[in-house]
Formats: C-alpha cells, structure tokens, sequence
C-alpha cells in the first residue's frame, strides 16, 4: 500500500512524457525530397522535381516513378502530379509560369497561367503550394486553390523537415547533412516482446 501510494505521489510530481521517437535507420536514397506524403502507415513517397520514390518503410524498398524534370509528385486521395512552363516575357502583364496538374493516367486535371515566375512544392487535389522559381527574385510562398480558382500569397511555413504518418507512430525527418531518416514511437523493448 505504502509503494503504491510513494508511485503516485511521484507520478504527480516528477512529469511524465509520452515514449519518444527512436531513430530506426536512414532512408537510402539519392536525393533530399521537397516534400514527403504517407501514402499509408507503411508507405512513403519521397518526391522533388525530376525524382520520385515510393519508400516501404517496413521491408526498406522502394520503387522508382520516371518523372519529369519539371514535375513534382503528389499523393491526396491518390497520386497526382503538377508540371510548371517558365517562359520569357516582355513585361509584367504577361504570365511568366503554366502550372498544370494531372492524374496517374495524365489526363489534364488543372491548368492556370499565373505571374510571378513559380515551381509547385507541394501537389494536392484542391491546392497547390508554389515557391518562387526564380532565385534573383524575391522568395515568397503562394497558394493555388484549385476549388476556387485564386492564387494568392502564402504565409504559413511549407519547408517542413519532418513528415509524421497518419496515426502519428512515425516519422520520416530530413536530419543533418540532408540524410533522410526514419523514426518510430516507443521503446525498442516494446518491440522486442
């Protein structure tokens, strides 16, 4: 009676966290994504312009999608990609960037001609996270909203380095050196038993 009591009165006063992420092992592969999407709770897909990988990260192998070197690969609800055309202009009332956004099977699902000169970062069904493209111009965050058809500036953080899955028991994380890492909640003897 006396140790439970002790235990709680410990419990009240020393704080308690939940288990921590443990580091598991590093991701192999030959580029630092732009963004991360759970396809699953096992599945993650590694995505930047020109490179996209589907990462297994409970058997560690993954599967190459041929992607363009204009397009970023997206998953909501399904695989999506967006595609951007820079072109030249003669002034600022032209349109400098296409941003266009397709299904697996590349059928057309979006396009809009929008100016200041942009890259997609992030390719969803309803929005598109777009950065500037140009690096001698101002960097601002835009937000395509496809429903609605607007495009306007962005203020909320968008160059995430961690990427937690769904039922938030793990994370993939861009760690030093821009190496690519998985965790997992819990202790390791949790695993063991």
């Amino acid at each position: 009676m006396f140790k439970q009591i002790l235990f709680y009165i410990l419990s009240l006063i020393l704080p308690h966290r939940d288990d921590p992420y443990i580091k598991e092992y590093m991701i192999d592969t030959e580029f630092v994504p732009a963004y991360v999407y759970w396809i699953d709770d096992i599945n993650v897909l590694l995505s930047t312009y020109g490179y996209t990988q589907i990462f297994n990260t409970y058997n560690r192998k993954n599967n190459i999608i041929d992607t363009c070197d204009s397009c970023i690969y997206g998953y909501d609800r399904g695989f999506v990609y967006c595609k951007y055309e820079h072109r030249n202009i003669k002034s600022m009332k032209e349109f400098s960037t296409t941003i266009k956004q397709y299904d697996m099977d590349s059928n057309l699902i979006f396009s809009k001609d929008l100016f200041p000169t942009v890259i997609p970062l992030i390719c969803k069904r309803e929005n598109i996270i777009l950065k500037t493209g140009d690096p001698v111009l101002e960097q601002n965050t835009y937000i395509l909203d496809i429903t609605k058809d607007t495009f306007e500036k962005y203020e909320k953080e968008t160059e995430s380095k961690e990427w937690y899955s769904r039922d938030l028991n793990k994370k993939v994380v861009i760690g030093e050196y821009d190496r690519l890492w998985f965790y997992e909640k819990g202790s390791r003897l949790k695993k063991q038993k």
